[in-house]
């Protein structure tokens, strides 16, 4: 888990926000149990930067005198040109369980893909919930465990650490080796 220091300041009402983004800002809001929503704008460069090394990082958004510990919820992005339009924050405090998506990452070599076999990921991200200082940066799901072809891991096979929750339907398929596809010339 990494934290982040980046300065914000109140959201200039002035402007609208693309007249925000033209000046290299991006608008936020952040929001959380117990407390007003607030609008702020933030260096787009920066988050950026730190979104890209790690996306479950917590942020410190520091506002004149106040300092926000908060998570990215949602980061809206224009699908033509891959700017950022829009950040959604959420609060978070030390001692208070978050939930959050985490993305999957294999490790290790399956002997059943080494023999011909297919690693379909089925479920790229698990939510998840924990204390904020053990947030993940990924899910670690060993695949070395597969050796034949249609076997499965769930999230319940996962080994998770013993202060992270997986949450939703732990029956769900993560990874799953498929056979080699025969084909018709080898029959």
């Amino acid at each position: 888990m990494t934290q982040t220091l980046i300065n914000t300041e109140k959201k200039d009402s002035s402007l609208n926000p693309r007249q925000i983004r033209q000046k290299g800002l991006v608008p936020a809001t952040i929001y959380g149990k117990g407390m007003e929503s607030v609008s702020i704008q933030l260096d787009v460069k920066e988050f950026i930067a730190a979104y890209k090394k790690d996306k479950n990082a917590i942020f410190e958004l520091k506002m004149d005198k106040t300092t926000y510990s908060a998570i990215v919820k949602k980061v809206q992005i224009e699908a033509i040109s891959d700017k950022v339009l829009n950040i959604e924050f959420q609060s978070i405090k030390a001692d208070q369980k978050v939930k959050i998506t985490v993305t999957v990452e294999t490790i290790g070599d399956s002997p059943a893909v080494k023999a011909g076999g297919k690693l379909i990921i089925n479920t790229s991200k698990i939510e998840i919930e924990c204390l904020p200082s053990n947030i993940p940066s990924a899910i670690k799901v060993d695949i070395s465990k597969l050796v034949n072809y249609e076997e499965v891991i769930t999230i319940k096979q996962i080994e998770f650490p013993k202060d992270i929750q997986p949450l939703g339907n732990l029956e769900d398929i993560v990874v799953k080796i498929a056979a080699p596809k025969v084909s018709k010339e080898s029959k």
